[in-house]
Formats: structure tokens, sequence, C-alpha cells
């Protein structure tokens, strides 16, 4: 029987972005790691093994301010989506709210849907809308890191730089019709919660609830 799935949210930084730790037996994951490496190095210290990778669900500060000195430490490769790598690369909005965060050079791009082929397989599903370049990440058919696509009973911004609610609503639809009702959202920011509560009670996602075949 394999082992099962462990998901540790540490939300992380100024913003409280979730940074998650994922783990199955002796494979882990870090996704998100918006701030403070040194608590998830810690993390991983205790639990005796490296994480294999880590993942970024788009490209906002506070979601990968600790991106750059967590894979220097674990000499780990680093996923994003490609169309928004470059916000990595040059510190995204960061300096514009004025923290300095540190680039993160050489990530490993991702275009359309991907298998990751890491100890625990992910599959990266493009996701815009909060950003050009925003991913989800689905372990199985159960867990969903969404990064700020979807909060409980909320949903991402989309004012800022290559946000679209068009394409925001879409991409969650894209969801509900792949995955289970109870398939866990691991939101990044806030509780957790699931693709079914948020469908009946997200007022946001009443064009879903009532026309969920339609493309905005």
């Amino acid at each position: 029987m394999a082992d099962p799935l462990e998901v540790f949210a540490l939300p992380l930084g100024p913003l409280q972005a979730n940074c998650f730790v994922v783990v199955q037996g002796q494979a882990g994951l870090v996704i998100d790691p918006g701030d403070e490496a040194d608590v998830v190095i810690a993390a991983f210290a205790e639990l005796g093994f490296a994480p294999a990778a880590v993942l970024v669900t788009h490209g906002h500060f506070d979601h990968f301010g600790g991106v750059a000195p967590l894979a220097r430490h674990f000499e780990i490769p680093v996923y994003v989506g490609e169309l928004d790598a470059a916000e990595l690369a040059d510190n995204g909005l960061g300096v514009a709210a004025g923290f300095d965060i540190e680039p993160v050079a050489g990530a490993l791009t991702m275009s359309g849907e991907e298998i990751l082929e890491l100890p625990i397989e992910v599959l990266a599903i493009p996701t815009p809308g909060h950003s050009r370049g925003s991913y989800t990440f689905a372990l199985g058919e159960k867990h969903l890191f969404s990064g700020d696509l979807i909060f409980q009973s909320s949903v991402g911004r989309t004012d800022l730089p290559g946000g679209d609610m068009d394409q925001l609503l879409n991409s969650i639809a894209g969801l509900v019709r792949r995955f289970p009702p109870d398939a866990a959202v691991h939101c990044g920011h806030g509780p957790d919660t699931s693709l079914g509560r948020e469908l009946a009670l997200n007022p946001f996602l009443a064009p879903l609830r009532y026309d969920p075949e339609h493309h905005w």
C-alpha cells in the first residue's frame, strides 16, 4: 500500500501566504514558499530528508519570496509557469510593494499541461486569471494546490497585471468539470476548502452554478 499523502500549511511572510509542505513517505515537495525559507528548512530538518522540488503557482512575490534561498540550500529545481517566469527573475511586484525579494534564476518553466516526474507525481494544469501564468498542481484526484485562483467564499483578485476575471472563471470551471466535488482545494491564503463547497456557496461562482458549460 502506498504511503498516505500528508499536507502541512505554513502561512509565511507579512501577507501570510500559505506555503505547503507535501510529504509522502520519505519524499517531499514545497509549494509557494513566499518567505521565511528558514522555517521550511527547519521543517525538513525535523522530517529528516530534503524536498525534491519547489513548485510555484504564480509569479507574485508573496508566493516566491523564499524560493531562491530554499532552492540554493537544498540544491533542488524550481518549477513555474512560463508566462510568470520573468516575474520570479525580476522581483515581480515586490519592488512596487516595498519588498526586497531575491530573484530566482534558472527556474524550469511549464507551458501547457504537464506531468512533473517527481517522487510525488504532480499534474500541472494552467489556470490563468489571477495572473497570466498561474498553475494549479493536482496530486491525484483529491488535492489541488491552486495558489490565488480560488479561496473559501472568494476568488483571486484580477486587477493586477495579467489578471482577467473571465479567464479565472473558465479556469475554475475546468477544475470543477474535471475533479470530484470533495477534492480539497489548498488555497494560497486562508483555510482549505473543496470544489463542491465553493461551487455551492461561493458568490463569485454563481455563473458556474447556472451555466457550467459556458465559456466566458
